[in-house]
């Protein structure tokens, strides 16, 4: 019995590969993402039939390459085949290449940057409730935005979830902004989200998301 369950087991992962791609039909999800402290940034490349919100297939036997690196695959319930690698989040600062190439060797080859920015001084741990200003060192000069955040632990305050200005790499954090979390332990994180449509996909088109944060805690006061 384990030996014909073997064997079906075998037979379905083959039919799993080979079965014919219509390339043209896949649209090319790449997501880099980390945070400052991690030891890592996560590279997730998804392959999925008929569009964004289509189903993430196991391109096999294509391959997509990272840096000249094959990737491979890999599956869960929800989020169907993926293809992921872990690279040093210390030395991943800059230009990177992803290359799909198909089982006939026709070729997607798509450029991207990552900068890790960080805060050009350290936040105190004690802030009054005035307004202040964040600089940043490294941030991409192009990028005019980030995602804040700020949240507290007082459950009647929902804190603040949104955009804001960028300009000469510094983030002003106004009396608005602080009135939104209330005295004691605060979190503020910083996320650069940049989304692009790749230069080199099928008809079915593609993307490429990039996520990098900072996160800082600190007691805010009157």
């Amino acid at each position: 019995m384990l030996l014909i369950a073997a064997i079906v087991a075998g037979c379905t992962n083959r039919d799993t590969i080979n079965k014919e791609i219509n390339y043209d039909d896949l649209y090319f999800d790449y997501t880099i993402s980390a945070e400052e402290g991690d030891e890592n940034v996560t590279c997730v490349f998804q392959f999925k039939k008929g569009g964004d919100a289509g189903k993430a297939i196991n391109i096999e036997p294509s391959t997509v390459y990272l840096d000249g690196q094959p990737i491979k695959t890999d599956s869960a319930k929800l989020s169907g085949f993926f293809y992921e690698v872990q690279k040093p989040l210390k030395s991943f600062g800059g230009k990177h290449t992803i290359v799909f190439r198909t089982a006939d060797n026709k070729q997607y080859e798509n450029d991207f940057d990552f900068s890790a920015f960080a805060f050009t001084e350290e936040l105190p741990g004690k802030l009054r409730r005035k307004a202040f200003t964040i600089h940043l060192k490294n941030f991409p000069t192009k990028e005019k935005a980030v995602r804040l955040l700020l949240l507290d632990t007082a459950f009647e305050s929902s804190g603040f979830n949104d955009l804001v200005p960028v300009v000469n790499k510094q983030i002003n954090i106004d009396q608005y902004i602080l009135s939104s979390v209330r005295n004691g332990p605060v979190v503020l994180e910083l996320y650069l989200e940049q989304e692009r449509q790749l230069k080199q996909h099928t008809t079915a088109g593609g993307k490429i998301s990039i996520t990098y944060g900072l996160k800082k805690e600190f007691d805010l006061t009157d």
